[in-house]
């Protein structure tokens, strides 16, 4: 006889397996750093320098080596113009190519750009199958796990940019966030999810910051203007999370099946996923 369980319930219950996997990756990924830089070897194709930040403790920042050997090619980045590419068969022409502007081609970056388009695109195959597929939980459920094991090294890296010990306090603070919106948002205090006027601003509000993110693929933008814009991404999903905890408690009696704990569970998800990243976006330099 199986126990009957709220929505929200289900939902933290799927949702939970996720962060878990996220984090579990993430910390596996860094501490695999951590011995890679102590070994001088690399990890994933990055290897490691060891810095100090002003608390003393350790500061990982991950590089990509070029290649030893030669022939070994060297490339030339200029924006809207393609990117130039000649290989040289020694040091003095390194040197006059350095001269030029070109720099040295990495090894080792087509695994993390693989890993990112592996993620991406189990993360679009989750997407259509909890909101068209979402009978079938269990293809549902594999595919999400993957999306977040894949999620979790990506995120070591982003950690590992910045300054891993500062990722750290961002996770806590998604940590309270998170907490304090679903008290908020599941909490008889007021329907967020039926507020019509404030889940329109909430949607127009992430229109003009996608919109923001892709202009920043045609146009520089000042790091003061990028960071503000990542300030105003996290309060945005976290007003979100208020919305989705919301709308989990006006489902409670009409849908509280499986399917539909996973389709919120993904949202939510999103919500943090988001928040976790544009707070990593403002705490950077």
């Amino acid at each position: 006889m199986f126990i009957e369980t709220t929505l929200l319930f289900k939902t933290l219950f799927i949702l939970s397996g996720q962060i878990i996997i996220i984090l579990a990756t993430c910390s596996y990924f860094l501490f695999k750093a951590k011995e890679a830089y102590e070994n001088n070897t690399t990890l994933f194709g990055i290897s490691f320098k060891g810095s100090v930040n002003l608390k003393g403790k350790l500061d990982l920042i991950p590089y990509l080596k070029p290649k030893d050997t030669f022939p070994k090619k060297m490339v030339l980045y200029e924006k809207n113009n393609p990117t130039l590419i000649k290989e040289v068969k020694d040091q003095d022409e390194v040197i006059k190519l350095l001269k030029e502007g070109y720099s040295h081609e990495t090894e080792g970056a087509w695994k993390v750009v693989s890993l990112f388009f592996f993620n991406m695109i189990a993360l679009w195959i989750t997407l259509v199958l909890v909101n068209f597929f979402s009978s079938n939980i269990w293809i549902g459920m594999t595919i999400f796990t993957l999306c977040s094991a894949s999620f979790g090294p990506l995120l070591a890296i982003i950690m590992l940019e910045m300054d891993e010990n500062d990722g750290f306090t961002a996770l806590k603070i998604v940590f309270f966030v998170t907490l304090l919106t679903g008290f908020i948002g599941y909490g008889d205090f007021y329907s967020f999810s039926q507020n019509d006027i404030f889940g329109a601003t909430l949607s127009l509000s992430l229109f003009g910051l996608i919109v923001f993110h892709f202009a920043r693929f045609v146009k520089d933008f000042s790091r003061n203007t990028i960071r503000a814009a990542a300030i105003f991404g996290s309060l945005l999903f976290s007003l979100f999370l208020l919305y989705d905890f919301n709308l989990i408690r006006m489902q409670e009696l009409g849908s509280n099946d499986w399917g539909t704990a996973m389709r919120m569970a993904f949202i939510l998800y999103l919500d943090i996923i988001n928040l976790l990243l544009d707070i990593l976006e403002a705490m950077g330099d």
